[in-house]
């Protein structure tokens, strides 16, 4: 009688550890399911209890975005949060809004991204927030969203920066050509805006014709080739984005319009080698290194729940032969 007893609480005893093997073993694979469906829709899985952002540039393997994708990604290290770029391989804005569009379908923590037009930008940035995605703005901000905060230049007093060195080094007289990369791009408009203000307090100096490069080298050509035909009286080009001035040189040089006062923006390896050589006279360069990085950490203190300003303007520094090599390391 006692060994059925026995056997009886074996038997129950064997079945209470069947049962608890099974469920444990249902745990740990619904954890593994959550982990994948998590991976999938853009959050990290497994143990990591960091975040999943996305940073859309505005041009993928464009030398200035991949210095901003690198600050990003070396802060995105230290703080322990899972960092994704992606962006349209050439300038596109409808494809940046697209890329925006599937960063907040996919749920992501957190978006940096350009805030190139208001009126486009504005209303899918708006559709991130009322999901509960913060959105920082870098480059160029779109202050009548509900972005978080902006990171990047202050692009008016960059402007005034150029028009600045224009009276510096033609003592205030001239004839401009400018060369903007985009008057669809809210930045660009920002700074042919500050270098006008400068401009118009000098009765010697005039802005005779601006025209766009669309972000690409070998416009800048045509379009400085064009404007230098057309105005013969034209001594100072202005460039206000990176592939601007390089463009001018080419086009100058072609047309024997040398040697002519060029001032461009941003510091690509190019451009410093040309003002070295006194091709170039000066930029003024940004720091996207210091945009990426910051970017990130503004995210980090959010995710923590410490409150941001609107604005944090990264500064620019004028580069011209006497401290070109400073650009280097922007």
């Amino acid at each position: 009688m006692m060994d059925k007893k026995w056997v009886s609480g074996a038997g129950v005893i064997v079945l209470f550890l069947l049962l608890a093997y099974l469920f444990i073993d249902f745990a740990n694979h619904s954890g593994r399911m959550g982990n994948i469906v998590n991976e999938l829709s853009g959050h990290p899985g497994g143990d990591n209890s960091g975040y999943h952002i996305v940073l859309i540039e505005q041009e993928r393997y464009h030398p200035y975005w991949e210095m901003v994708e690198k600050g990003a990604k070396e802060a995105a290290a230290k703080y322990g949060i899972d960092i994704e770029f992606t962006g349209p391989v050439r300038n596109n804005m409808e494809e940046q809004i697209s890329l925006l569009e599937k960063a907040i379908a996919a749920q992501a923590d957190a978006i940096i991204v350009q805030g190139l037009n208001d009126e486009k930008f504005t209303p899918v940035i708006d559709k991130a927030v009322n999901r509960g995605i913060p959105v920082i703005t870098i480059d160029t901000d779109a202050p009548a969203s509900r972005r978080l905060a902006y990171v990047g230049t202050d692009n008016v007093a960059a402007g005034e920066a150029l028009g600045r060195m224009v009276v510096q080094t033609t003592g205030g007289k001239g004839k401009i050509g400018v060369i903007i990369g985009s008057e669809l791009a809210k930045n660009q408009v920002q700074r042919l805006n500050g270098l006008s203000n400068i401009v118009k307090n000098y009765s010697g100096l005039a802005i005779v014709d601006v025209r766009s490069s669309n972000i690409s080298h070998m416009e800048a050509i045509q379009q400085a080739a064009d404007m230098l035909r057309l105005h013969p009286e034209i001594d100072v080009m202005v460039g206000t984005s990176s592939t601007d001035a390089l463009g001018v040189l080419q086009a100058s040089k072609s047309l024997k319009r040398v040697p002519m006062t060029i001032i461009g923006f941003d510091n690509q390896a190019e451009t410093l080698a040309a003002i070295s050589r006194g091709d170039i006279t000066a930029t003024v360069a940004q720091q996207p290194y210091l945009m990426g990085a910051t970017a990130v950490r503004l995210l980090h203190e959010h995710f923590q729940g410490l409150q941001l300003e609107s604005k944090y303007f990264t500064g620019v520094k004028v580069l011209d032969k006497s401290n070109v090599q400073e650009g280097e390391s922007l």
